[in-house]
This record gives C-alpha cells, structure tokens and sequence, in this order.
C-alpha cells in the first residue's frame, strides 16, 4: 500500500525512488567502501535503505542507531556490538557462513543460530575483520547505520577512527550511513578537518530530495486509486500545497482518508496532530536544554526569517542573549535539519512542524 505509513520493504511498495535504489546498488556492485544517505525526515530514507538490502544479493547488517542510543543512553562498543550480533542472530545464512569466522573473536560466543558477547575483551574491530575474512567467501558485506549521527556519543569508543581503519583495510565491507540531521552526521564524520581519522576519505553521497508539486500529486492519486477512495483534484492540489512534498506526511495523510473515511479537513487535522507529537518527542530533548529553542523556531514560524529579525524577537520574548550564544543556537537547529539557511534567510525545513510552531 503506498499510503502506508510505516518503513517500506520491497520495492514495489516505493514511489519514484528508482533513480536513488539505482545508485545505490551500483555503489555496492562498484565495491563503494562508505557510503551516506541523507535527506530530511520523512523522506523515506530508512524505506529506501530497507528495500535495497532486501533487494541486493550481499548479505547485510542493519542498526538503527538512534534506537539504541534511546534504548541504552549510550552507543559503546558493547552496545553497537551487541547489536550487530542480535542483528546476524535473526539471519540464519550469516551465522551458519560466517560461524567458522565469528568464533576467532575474543569475547564472543557462538552457539547454533545465535551469537552474544561473553567478555570484556570483545573488540569491534575484530569483529569487522572476521566479517571481512567471511566477505571473502560469500561476497561484499553490507554493514548499515541507521540515523548514524549518533554514532557520536561512542564516549571512549571512537566510531570515526573504527570506521577509517575499515574503509582503508577491510575490502569486503561497504558502510552505509543514514542521517536526517545532516550538519550533525557531518560533524561527527569531519571529512575536512586534518586532525580527524576520516579526513580525506572519499564517500558516495545520495540525497533524497522532497517530492515535486506534480510528483506529489500523483503520489496521492495512485494512492488512493489503489485505496479505491475518490478524491477530488481540488483537495489533491491543496493537500500538495500544505505538505510541500514531505512523502511521510503525505502517505500518512493518505493513509487517515483510506482507512478512516474521513474527509480533507480531518485528515489534516491528524497530520497535525502527529506532527505536534513529534514536537513533544523528538525535541522535547532539545526544549530541556534550551527554551529559547522553541521561541526561535517560533519566530521564524511567523515570518522572522533574517539573523536580527529572530534575535530580536527572541530577546522581545526572553530577554537578552548575546550574539555568539544566539548564533550558535541558530547553527544547532540548522546542523539538526530543523531550520534551513538560504540566501541569508532562516526557514523551518518542514512545513507541517512549520504550522505547528506557528500555532503554538
């Protein structure tokens, strides 16, 4: 169903991400060593990942990053191992091939289908270097991180340095990087910083860009062809307008009218409702750390869109803040993909969390 709204599998399931699943699984045949898939949120970046591992003949590995850093509030080698074990311990082929390979790793213990780490002594490197020695005998391994800017609270576990020593040594594997806070995965990788292990690295980069008004058009009228709901083009073109490509809000808007049989004012009303959800959850976070958060993006909600304009309102609002704290916040919501800056103006990226700001 297209107007699912959960992470696609297959890819038939997809819409108009041929050209990205193409690149993708040329990267991999090319033997590329690192490669990173960026886009905002609700992009559809985890559907297209998931579809292309499906889809490739490499056996792969796949760790939602932000997940485990939710789970554990850490990202050590312990835990980043332990779910590359769980993650092979569902995937009866990797074990079965690679078992002679695994068993050479200190600290961990394979016995049957699963695989766990018994010791301190475990390395993660180690452990990439018996799934390089397997990679020789049954093809590229494909090794994925999903949301991989969490990568960066590793602590005393440097992931850049993990990841350097692989793409410079170990042939058999290719490294794919998911990150929807773009500026964020991009700091933590520093690709142009001489004293960081990546520096210089080469990386294939494929970006996922927000629909066009007439691919999201036709996003919803083959979704709700297969959904055999009538829906007006009237409502199409002022669904299109209001969630300006976004593919997840559109398929979830999708999804409320096909299921529930509710009409275009309603189904936007949850759309907005999930979206103030996400206000609450994914930055909740952030809010904690600084209110001024929230009346910035508040601010550039209403229209404030140059660097003086949201100071000031921000300062209107809660008093002095000098310039480099302010800029500085500005940079933190830009680097998360909250905010984008263009042409000397601030703009939140997505248009529904845009509304919702506004309305707050």
């Amino acid at each position: 169903m297209l107007f699912s709204p959960y992470p696609k599998t297959k890819r038939k399931e997809l819409f108009d991400r041929e050209r990205e699943l193409r690149e993708f699984e040329e990267a991999i045949e090319r033997g590329e060593r690192l490669i990173l898939l960026l886009g905002l949120r609700r992009l559809g970046k985890s559907s297209l990942l998931n579809v292309a591992l499906n889809e490739l003949p490499n056996p792969s590995i796949k760790i939602d990053v932000r997940k485990t850093y939710s789970e554990f509030s850490s990202v050590n080698r312990y835990v980043i191992g332990k779910m590359l074990l769980s993650a092979m311990s569902g995937r009866q082929r990797i074990i079965e091939e690679a078992k002679v390979f695994l068993e050479r790793v200190k600290g961990v213990s394979v016995s049957g289908v699963k695989v766990e780490i018994t010791s301190k002594e475990f390395s993660i490197t180690e452990l990439l270097e018996a799934l390089n020695e397997y990679g020789e005998r049954a093809g590229r391994i494909i090794i994925a991180f999903d949301e991989a800017q969490y990568l960066r609270f590793g602590g005393a576990t440097k992931y850049d340095g993990i990841l350097a020593y692989a793409i410079d040594n170990l042939e058999n594997l290719s490294f794919v990087l998911t990150g929807s806070e773009v500026g964020l995965l991009f700091d933590f990788l520093k690709f142009n910083d001489p004293n960081a292990p990546l520096f210089g690295r080469y990386h294939h980069n494929i970006t996922l860009e927000r629909f066009s008004p007439e691919l999201s058009a036709e996003f919803l009228r083959r979704g709700f062809e297969e959904g055999k709901v009538r829906v007006g083009e009237r409502e199409i073109e002022a669904t299109v307008e209001e969630l300006d490509g976004i593919v997840g809000w559109l398929a979830l808007y999708g999804y409320v009218r096909v299921t529930r049989g509710v009409g275009h004012e309603k189904a936007i009303e949850e759309v907005l409702r999930e979206a103030k959800s996400v206000v609450n959850s994914e930055l909740s976070k952030l809010f904690a750390y600084s209110p001024r958060y929230r009346v910035i993006l508040k601010a550039i909600s209403l229209g404030y869109s140059r660097w003086k304009e949201v100071k000031d309102y921000l300062t209107l609002k809660l008093g002095y803040v000098n310039d480099s704290n302010f800029s500085k916040l500005l940079e933190n919501l830009v680097k998360s993909g909250y905010v984008e800056k263009r042409n000397g103006r601030y703009k939140i990226s997505d248009p529904v969390l845009e509304r919702v700001f506004r309305e707050l």
